[in-house]
């Protein structure tokens, strides 16, 4: 079956993983995200070198209702940084970071039950479920790993129709970021999910398709 760039390690932007390209896009790069993203307790501890002290504030900012927090102690846990035994699962915080708002946590709750990872048994319905719950808010990568769903027939009921519109979104978006890897990786899509889907497709159910996409707004 083929694979998308959907599971992701969290040690290079550009690594080689079982599908035919290898972008480390989808996970967020822990280092990546405390520096570009909000500051939150724990960063200065993660870049001191002193991960069980970062986690630690990011379970108390995780409890206190910090989304970004929940998230950044998942991709510890999930980067083995800190024991599983100490704090939990990874995807104990990506669901705890995905109800309290998190795009990526929705993401990467995806990503776990997907590929049956992170203390979670495979289950494609729950991987559609998180991912579902990124892409209707106009989260790109689960938008894209939506699609690959309904391109390789992982999901009941089958519905091409809503995969190619998946898709169609997916690379809008991507088009506006082209110059980064993930988004011409999108717009390249080398599994050939969209061809596939499209293939599947009478003329009359791709201009269904073109007009859900155009149709559609984020949810907010």
């Amino acid at each position: 079956m083929e694979q998308g760039p959907m599971e992701l390690k969290t040690t290079s932007p550009m690594e080689p993983q079982r599908s035919i390209v290898a972008l480390n896009v989808l996970f967020i790069l822990l280092s990546q995200f405390v520096i570009g993203c909000a500051h939150t307790p724990g960063d200065a501890a993660f870049r001191a070198g002193h991960p069980e002290h970062a986690a630690m504030l990011y379970a108390q900012g995780a409890k206190q209702g910090d989304s970004i927090a929940a998230l950044k102690l998942g991709l510890l846990l999930e980067e083995g940084s800190v024991k599983t035994d100490d704090f939990g699962s990874p995807t104990l915080w990506y669901e705890r970071a995905c109800n309290l708002g998190s795009l990526p946590g929705c993401h990467n709750l995806g990503v776990s039950y997907e590929y049956g990872k992170n203390g979670v048994q495979t289950d494609m319905m729950k991987a559609r479920e998180f991912y579902l719950k990124a892409a209707e808010r106009g989260y790109m990568q689960a938008q894209y790993n939506l699609a690959s769903l309904y391109s390789n027939h992982s999901v009941e009921p089958a519905d091409d129709t809503e995969g190619y519109k998946w898709m169609l979104l997916a690379q809008r978006s991507a088009k506006k970021c082209e110059e980064a890897p993930l988004c011409q990786w999108i717009l390249e899509d080398p599994p050939g999910h969209k061809a596939t889907l499209e293939g599947r497709l009478n003329k009359s159910r791709i201009k269904e398709a073109e007009a859900l996409a155009d149709s559609w707004n984020p949810q907010r």
